[in-house]
């Protein structure tokens, strides 16, 4: 979906949270008491931050899941109304001779979204809902315009931020939800339920697990519905947005990039798998990116003003966005509005003062202006710059050289160390693997392909072998044979639950593919 500048991603607004309400948690121990209760890490949030957790019971099945904010005397959790009387009983339960104290407190819900763009944020704690950079009160928040509750509605199951009974209750081990990726982690120490659902982590992780799938058509599909792959049922339609649907999808499938064929309600649809968020920018610098980059689009496509306007929110959202400053003084300039991109370079230089492109657009408007001193004098201060920039590029230049001689020294000790493990056992695939992981790195890469061939003959199922093959394959020119072995390690790694080689191959089949195509 093509960004839109009106969106509630890109602007300050509220909304009051109906449906939500704050529980006061108090008492000398209600830090250390909750640390060891819910899924979260507690200890890692700063005074005046929130983050979502979760409470399991001892099998690892989802009780509650609140958000959690540490406030200097106290902890508020901020919980769905359905919720309240069940946490207070679940945790009143467990406190036996702590000093912790829980009250629901009888107050409405305020949320400011992208806070920071306004003069001032009253509020209580500051937190992620949703995708969104959140601040909390229990009061209007003066001057900001409301959002829409339908476009946050959206926003929030693109995002798998999850609903209680809508899409996540008792039966669910917080392994089967988007919880399992947004509230909860897995190095605090020990919780209620950890060793369960930490051995499902461990192994092949859900059976069946939210997903963005990315459909062939725009065609209305059922909620609840499940569909089918060669006849075998693959998950369940749960939400949908034009044609980007969110499902639950069997692990076999949950690959990135990767295009199943499905059929759901009697239509034959190709589905291109996608993992949550939708929206994968999220914190307010890479919200600016994510801006600028559309500006980019919008100035390729001739959309001059549609492009500034998307710059200048990028530098609301980072006032030291330089290339944003630099562009729209470039944009003003070829619009020959010469005054106005000369005060936009003179923005870029307070953010950037060693910035010489600032300078070299400052000598080229003036020139356009007729004022020829002033535009020899900005000239010369852009090769002033360019010398500086020269011994900046050397230093880096010496720095990357000394680590590459480490990097080189490391990798002769790992090969020594290899050939010595091959002398004992000439099919041991770990030692293969290394040597072949030594070739590639050096760019020997018919001898790379060589040592991870054999790797892949005798472990069948060594998902990292299959990736670094393909890679070798794809570098020695052989672009047949990589994709092969792609498919073939795709299949291999996701039935194993290995995603992380799953996914690259996947990337780099989808690029072959295309590239296929074209030639």
């Amino acid at each position: 979906m093509k960004a839109d500048l009106s969106s509630i991603r890109f602007n300050e607004t509220q909304i009051e949270l109906r449906g939500y309400s704050l529980i006061e948690v108090t008492g000398a121990d209600r830090e250390t008491f909750f640390q060891g209760q819910v899924t979260n890490d507690l200890h890692a949030l700063e005074i005046g931050e929130g983050q979502l957790t979760a409470r399991l019971n001892r099998t690892g099945k989802v009780q509650s899941f609140f958000t959690i904010a540490r406030l200097a005397d106290k902890l508020l959790l901020l919980c769905e109304n359905e919720l309240v009387e069940s946490v207070l009983a679940d945790f009143n339960k467990f406190i036996i001779m702590d000093d912790v104290e829980l009250k629901a407190l009888n107050e409405k819900v305020y949320l400011h979204f992208n806070y920071y763009l306004g003069e001032s944020d009253e509020s209580l704690f500051r937190f992620n809902y949703a995708g969104l950079n959140t601040s909390l009160s229990t009061a209007p928040f003066a001057g900001v315009p409301f959002a829409s509750e339908s476009e946050l509605e959206e926003v929030r199951f693109l995002n798998g931020y999850p609903k209680w009974k809508k899409d996540v209750d008792d039966s669910f081990f917080v392994n089967d939800s988007y919880l399992n990726e947004i509230a909860i982690s897995y190095k605090k120490g020990c919780f209620l339920g950890q060793e369960t659902v930490a051995k499902i982590e461990n192994n092949r992780g859900a059976a069946y697990y939210p997903v963005i799938l990315e459909m062939s058509s725009e065609g209305q599909l059922e909620s609840g519905s499940d569909f089918f792959v060669e006849d075998k049922k693959a998950g369940k339609i749960q939400y949908q947005k034009n044609n980007i649907v969110v499902a639950s999808l069997f692990r076999d499938f949950r690959v990135e990039g990767k295009q199943i064929p499905v059929i759901v309600g009697g239509q034959a649809l190709t589905a291109t798998v996608h993992y949550l968020p939708f929206y994968k920018k999220q914190k307010r610098l890479d919200i600016a990116e994510e801006l600028y980059h559309a500006g980019v689009e919008e100035f390729q496509a001739t959309n001059v003003e549609a492009a500034m306007d998307f710059m200048k929110k990028a530098i609301a959202f980072n006032p030291e966005h330089s290339d944003a400053f630099e562009s729209i003084g470039v944009i003003l300039g070829r619009k020959e509005r010469y005054e106005e991109a000369i005060g936009w370079m003179d923005k870029l230089l307070k953010v950037k003062p060693t910035s010489v492109m600032a300078h070299t657009n400052k000598s080229l408007f003036l020139m356009k202006l007729g004022k020829i001193e002033e535009a020899e004098a900005e000239k010369a201060l852009a090769t002033v710059k360019s010398f500086s920039m020269f011994g900046e590029e050397a230093k880096i230049k010496k720095a990357l050289d000394e680590e590459k001689k480490k990097k080189d020294a490391d990798i002769a000790r790992r090969e020594g160390m290899f050939r010595q493990v091959l002398e004992i056992d000439p099919d041991d695939t770990v030692a293969l693997y290394g040597l072949g992981d030594v070739a590639f790195y050096r760019e020997n890469f018919k001898e790379a392909v060589t040592h991870l061939e054999r790797v892949v003959v005798l472990d069948e199922k060594y998902s990292a072998a299959y990736l670094l093959l393909g890679k070798s394959l794809e570098a020695s020119g052989n672009l047949e044979r990589a994709m092969q072995v792609y498919k073939k390690g795709i299949d291999v790694a996701s039935k194993r639950g290995d995603m992380m080689p799953a996914n690259e191959m996947q990337s780099r089949l989808n690029q072959l593919i295309v590239a296929s195509r074209l030639a």
